[in-house]
């Protein structure tokens, strides 16, 4: 089986992760029988909220908020989003461009292009203004909502260890 049709045959896999997959040497192209078979297992768990929402508490809130908020955006795209987002109970901080790439030349090794830092950084500046502030509260309420239940989690723990 090649790729495209594994794609449509085993959603929500989109061809794209097959693809890395396959990069990373997950998976052959063209998929064997334990690969589909593995496919297979991966999309049931990925069609269940169950499984979903268990192996999403792994992430940080914030974090987990992040990628809710902006599926589209990698590992560094998040980094940079939130280098420009203030930390919940301190004060806004402002953050240089160059800040950035430094600190992503440090801890990531990479050299990313400064006018997509820039990018990002407007991102982050409309969804703290209220007057573009869609994106602000929805970061804000899945944030919230992911304190809210860990706070639940944590009563219940209490409760049954009572």
């Amino acid at each position: 089986m090649d790729l495209e049709q594994a794609a449509t045959k085993f959603r929500p896999i989109p061809l794209k992760a097959l693809k890395r997959m396959v990069g990373e040497g997950l998976l052959t192209d063209p998929l064997d029988e334990k690969d589909q078979h593995a496919l297979q297992l991966l999309s049931r768990l990925w069609t269940d909220e169950w499984y979903v929402a268990r192996m999403n508490m792994s992430f940080k809130s914030d974090k987990r908020a992040l990628m809710l908020s902006f599926p589209q955006f990698g590992k560094i795209e998040r980094y940079i989003l939130s280098s420009y987002l203030p930390k919940e109970g301190r004060p806004r901080v402002r953050v240089s461009v160059q800040d950035v790439a430094n600190n992503l030349r440090i801890y990531f090794h990479i050299e990313y292009p400064a006018f997509k830092i820039k990018r990002i950084r407007q991102i982050a500046y409309n969804m703290l203004r209220s007057c573009r502030g869609e994106c602000r509260k929805l970061y804000f309420s899945l944030t919230a909502l992911e304190r809210q239940s860990l706070e639940n989690q944590r009563r219940k723990s209490v409760k049954k260890s009572n």
